[in-house]
């Protein structure tokens, strides 16, 4: 069958296959012309159209898609009772919920933590691109960038913002990766459990983070969490219309 033969639907249908059953719209842009020829005048708001209207497809997230006949392959996990495992769980939910907010804002995203998973969705099938873009000196990139927790990057592959993730820990390890990035526009978040504010201003003052400390801010668990729900809760409303 040639590029020109296959539907809208199959090729999406395709690209999910090849991606883990699911996939964000961003990805399926991307991916399209390799499984059909981009035709009509705003095909992009065709493939849109056919992941939301097409019962083969079920919205799984903020801007991702999944094939509705491979859903059970995507379980949402429970969550752990032991301590330690609880905070392996949140962080990673945090990240994809980072993950899905910058899909949604077209930033492409990115996260070293390819193999954790958000509701049964691996975090590597979430981000737009697997491996982080070289923008700078590669030293600066392999030995510090690239671990950051989450980045979202421009339409020119620099780094747009860079949230790290941090539930316990005294802050200056996230601090540090910041500071790699401080010759750039990029704005900095730590992400961690409201309790822990309070330390994270005493932590952000310190000479050593003199070059950030106008540029880094701190966002709540909860606030991501109940700004990602809001997004959540939109997006289905908009289907609808």
């Amino acid at each position: 069958m040639s590029k020109h033969e296959i539907t809208f639907s199959e090729a999406i249908r395709q690209i999910m296959m090849n991606n883990g059953y699911l996939a964000s719209l961003q990805h399926i842009y991307q991916e399209f012309p390799k499984y059909r020829v981009l035709t009509g005048k705003t095909p992009f708001k065709t493939i849109q159209e056919r992941v939301q209207r097409d019962k083969r497809f079920t919205r799984i997230g903020l801007g991702l898609y999944a094939i509705t006949d491979f859903l059970h392959k995507i379980q949402k996990e429970e969550e752990p009772q032991k301590e330690k495992e609880k905070v392996v769980y949140q962080h990673a939910r945090i990240q994809g919920m980072l993950l899905e907010i910058g899909e949604l804002k077209q930033y492409e995203t990115y996260t070293y933590d390819k193999n954790k998973t958000f509701d049964g969705k691996p975090l590597g099938l979430i981000t737009t691109t697997k491996e982080c873009p070289g923008f700078t000196y590669p030293s600066i990139i392999q030995q510090s960038v690239k671990f950051i927790d989450v980045i979202w990057f421009n339409k020119r592959k620099f780094p747009a913002y860079a949230y790290e993730v941090e539930n316990s820990t005294d802050f200056r390890d996230a601090l540090i990766k910041f500071c790699e990035l401080q010759d750039f526009t990029t704005k900095f978040f730590v992400v961690s459990p409201e309790a822990r504010r309070a330390k994270f201003h005493i932590e952000i003052k310190k000479g050593a983070f003199e070059s950030i400390v106008n540029r880094c801010q701190f966002r709540a668990y909860e606030e991501i969490e109940q700004y990602y729900q809001s997004l959540l809760n939109y997006s289905k409303v908009r289907d609808l219309l």
